[in-house]
């Protein structure tokens, strides 16, 4: 944080904004070739140029802005731009090829670039809308730094200060572009066995590529208005929550346990996500018993529970129509979210195993004598105080996001619950409803869930950071 009393170098910031653009640009084709698969050649037009401005404006600042390495304060604004931009530039084909404003299309692409789910679109916006929405999770979900960091910035000093604010501690081996494959292609694994068993299980191809692209990047965007509830039979909602919890596990878990034996439940951060779903799962089925079918409860217990705790906000229900109990456990499953390093949102697993374990640590300080040494320790792990700030203040932002949040839906007009609901599963890139979000949604409140999804996403304190004025420029000029 000291780094923040000298300003950004703006011009390194643009020329790697640029790389962004490249790789942005490259992701829309993806569409485009989509569209023209369907025979929709107005679209796949919209998408090509679109792609072709987005890659050629991009290209222009990075090819003549002189190379330089990233400082750490660098590398975390240019990280935290990757979402924003990607929002905005996304938004401008999904505006023109569904006619709907520019800020309803901002809102769809933010809610696919950041894994949230929520929706403001008509019922049935048509296939390339969607599987652009899809696209966008699956991009979201394995990060557009990490794409960046595979096809366009040289190993080295930069590679690694652009690696850690994207995903964090995930140094499975020595070099981060070597590690970022190693990640993309268990993502990519992941997804083509999803999407093999979707097929199996019934799916239509288009829906089972759509729905293997939002689950793995526990996104939660379907192709049915009512999300898996539109789908038949048992088998494909326990695809989509097993597919769920694999993304929502941290990914370099996987890479160890093919190396050490057990690894996968010795992981403090499994063990804490399973605990904490089971919980989730047993208090749902109080709230619903007393007015639902057991059996039937029992199923939607499990799936929703996974669903809000993985943040992929997939349903099998109505959110509008379970009591009021049951809400209020689900919005506590979106705080706590999946692992870190995985695809998921919210707080976090692992912080809030650390922030228990501080809470226990006190207690146990008062039996023991003030001279006492007590070493801070988490699944074996000592944790530093520097850490223990950080989780703290984290925290702390995500409550305070949170309530401001809620408070201006409840000045808006709707209910205590519903405005909480609503903007937990936005600020924990959910996307589960309680009927709130919707076209006919007044545009500031709008612009507060895409404020929560992006703040969501990139984890607040970065993009604060980026707003923050002495970041670029030094206080007193």
């Amino acid at each position: 944080m000291y780094e923040l009393a000298t300003p950004v170098n703006i011009r390194t910031v643009i020329r790697y904004a640029g790389q962004l653009l490249v790789v942005i640009g490259g992701i829309l084709l993806v569409p485009a070739i989509f569209a023209v698969f369907l025979g929709m050649l107005h679209d796949a037009l919209i998408f090509t140029l679109t792609a072709i401005a987005t890659g050629a404006a991009g290209y222009l600042l990075f090819r003549f802005i002189p190379v330089r390495d990233l400082e750490w304060k660098e590398a975390m604004v240019v990280a935290a731009l990757a979402f924003p931009l990607a929002g905005v530039v996304s938004a401008v084909p999904l505006a023109l090829i569904a006619g709907i404003p520019y800020l309803d299309a901002l809102f769809e692409a933010v809610s696919g670039i950041t894994t949230t789910g929520l929706s403001v679109a008509q019922a049935d916006p048509g296939q390339v809308f969607l599987f652009t929405r899809s696209w966008l999770q699956w991009v979201g979900g394995i990060g557009i730094v990490l794409l960046v960091l595979s096809v366009l910035v040289s190993p080295g000093l930069t590679a690694r200060r652009l690696f850690s604010p994207a995903i964090g501690d995930q140094n499975l081996i020595s070099g981060a572009k070597t590690t970022v494959m190693i990640l993309f292609r268990i993502y990519a694994g992941i997804t083509l066995a999803i999407f093999a068993l979707l097929l199996i299980a019934g799916m239509t191809p288009f829906d089972a590529i759509c729905q293997s692209f939002t689950t793995v990047s526990t996104g939660g965007f379907s192709t049915r208005p009512d999300s898996i509830a539109g789908f038949s039979g048992a088998f494909i909602p326990a695809i989509i929550t097993i597919g769920c919890i694999m993304g929502a596990t941290n990914f370099s878990l996987y890479y160890r346990v093919t190396r050490e034996r057990g690894a996968f439940f010795k992981s403090i951060q499994v063990r804490w996500f399973f605990g904490i779903a089971l919980i989730g799962i047993v208090l749902l089925l109080i709230a619903m018993l007393p007015a639902a079918d057991p059996a039937t409860a029992g199923s939607v217990a499990v799936f929703q529970a996974f669903s809000a705790l993985t943040t992929s906000g997939f349903s099998t229900t109505s959110i509008a129509l379970l009591p009021d109990a049951a809400k209020a456990v689900l919005a506590v499953l979106m705080w706590i979210g999946g692992g870190v390093g995985s695809t998921a949102g919210g707080i976090k697993v692992l912080r809030i195993a650390v922030l228990v374990s501080m809470v226990y640590l006190v207690f146990l300080r008062y039996f023991l004598p003030r001279e006492a040494v007590t070493p801070f320790r988490v699944g074996g792990i000592q944790v530093s105080e520097e850490d223990i700030f950080r989780i703290v203040a984290y925290f702390f932002l995500y409550i305070v996001v949170l309530v401001a949040s809620a408070l201006i839906f409840l000045f808006s007009g709707f209910p205590a619950l519903d405005s909480l609901f609503e903007v937990s599963s936005a600020l924990g890139t959910v996307g589960l409803s309680t009927g709130i979000t919707g076209a006919g949604l007044a545009t500031v409140l709008k612009v507060t869930l895409i404020a929560d999804m992006l703040l969501g996403r990139i984890e607040i304190l970065p993009l604060l950071i980026v707003v923050m004025p002495r970041t670029w420029w030094k206080r007193g000029a």
